[in-house]
């Protein structure tokens, strides 16, 4: 039976160099077009099966070792998405190059810019669950602007714990209550504020808000998960937790 690696040699696309291929590992230069690496190439180091993980051949050579923002995990490995990829056919090696092609962008954009590209990454560590699945439900219930400016600590319904959207356990409460929204219907002729009850969405509303509270506590235990572990920042990009901790750190030393 083939190997996962074997797999994604023999499906390698025109911008990956194969040079070494074991059992256990596969070798070779990576020249994603419109990236630092385009001309002379980035060293990787692929291995794993059935689901390959890669790395910078000699971490730290171009890219950090460690770094959150940028997607490089504690173990030196790249986070190629929320699901590793099992890896036991040709579709399935394509499938593997082009989520590491589109990686391998952004880290050229990050590269240039200190930024990562905005919608092109999830939330670390068990954050990115929550994040994916609140996408979905605002997608859903066409919010999607919404969301995102909630997300990005605007001031939002979504966010307000004064309006008691949902239960411990995340169930609709306050039925009678008027739509945080905002939302008017026409009743006897003239137009009158809906209550949460009478909402179409207001289920998919409440998962949202619920999911986007369980988001950001997983985040939160994700960066004091990191901070504790004493993980240096690397300081490539512009904005970064990790950075910003250090900074406050040393501050708060200097007094």
């Amino acid at each position: 039976m083939k190997s996962a690696l074997r797999y994604l040699a023999d499906a390698a696309p025109v911008w990956f160099s194969v040079d070494k291929l074991s059992s256990d590992t596969l070798l070779g230069s990576a020249r994603v077009r419109k990236t630092p690496w385009e001309k002379n190439g980035l060293r990787l180091h692929i291995f794993g099966n059935p689901k390959p993980k890669a790395r910078e051949e000699v971490p730290g050579t171009d890219l950090p070792i460690r770094c959150p923002e940028r997607h490089i995990q504690g173990d030196k490995t790249f986070c190629l998405g929320l699901r590793y990829i099992d890896v036991r056919s040709a579709e399935d090696a394509a499938q593997w190059w082009e989520q590491l092609r589109q990686y391998l962008a952004c880290q050229g954009v990050a590269a240039l810019t200190r930024i990562w590209p905005p919608g092109h990454a999830l939330d670390h560590g068990d954050a990115g669950k929550h994040h994916e699945r609140a996408l979905n439900l605002a997608a859903e219930a066409e919010v999607e602007e919404e969301y995102a400016a909630a997300r990005l600590n605007e001031p939002s319904w979504l966010t307000n714990p004064k309006l008691r959207l949902f239960d411990k356990k995340g169930h609709p409460i306050n039925g009678r209550a008027v739509c945080p929204r905002g939302c008017q219907r026409r009743s006897r002729g003239r137009m009158v504020k809906t209550l949460r009850t009478d909402c179409p969405k207001r289920k998919i509303l409440v998962d949202l808000a619920f999911t986007e509270q369980k988001r950001r506590v997983a985040l939160d235990d994700y960066w004091k998960l990191v901070f504790s572990e004493g993980t240096r920042c690397c300081r490539t990009m512009r904005s970064c937790p990790l950075g910003d901790f250090e900074d406050n750190s040393l501050a708060l030393g200097g007094k």
